[in-house]
This record gives C-alpha cells, sequence and structure tokens, in this order.
C-alpha cells in the first residue's frame, strides 16, 4: 500500500511539473506572439503614414551633384590635427 501511495505521489509531482511547464510556455508564447503582432503592426502604421505622407519617422537630408556643379566651399572639412610643440633648436 506505501508502495502505491509512493508512485500515486510522484504521478501527482510529475503531472503538477508538467501543468506548470503548459502554462509557463502558453504563457511566454502568447507574450511573443503579441509582442510580434504589435511589432508588426507598428511597422505596417509606419509604411502607410511614409506612402501617404513621404516623410518616415527619421528624416535624412540628401544632397546631389551634378558633373560641374560642385564648388571647394560644398563641403566643410575640421582640422582635427593636434598642434605640435614648438621646436627647440639646441
Amino acid at each position: 500500500m506505501t508502495r502505491f501511495f509512493s508512485t500515486f505521489r510522484s504521478v501527482g509531482i510529475l503531472l503538477a511539473v508538467a501543468l506548470g511547464a503548459v502554462l509557463l510556455f502558453t504563457l511566454l508564447g502568447s507574450l511573443l506572439i503579441a509582442v510580434g503582432l504589435f511589432v508588426t503592426a507598428l511597422v505596417v502604421i509606419g509604411g502607410i503614414r511614409y506612402l501617404l505622407t513621404g516623410k518616415g519617422v527619421v528624416e535624412v537630408r540628401r544632397q546631389t551633384y551634378r558633373a560641374g556643379e560642385f564648388r571647394a566651399g560644398d563641403f566643410e572639412m575640421i582640422d582635427v590635427t593636434p598642434p605640435k610643440p614648438p621646436r627647440r633648436d639646441g
């Protein structure tokens, strides 16, 4: 009889662990699906907004040059060379 209850207790523990695992994976799976649907909806809404307004979330500045239009002042350069110490002739 003790052996029967021991086996019954083991089966009960295994069933409880299996039920907990099923609930955990179901909850995590549901959360992953919900997050995936949310991200998909944001991408679709952003695409529709871009198609209708021509404006994206990130604004990109473009500058194009045709042959012969380039001038030296179109691009600014910043000198990042550190100053050299004065020479000491000794």
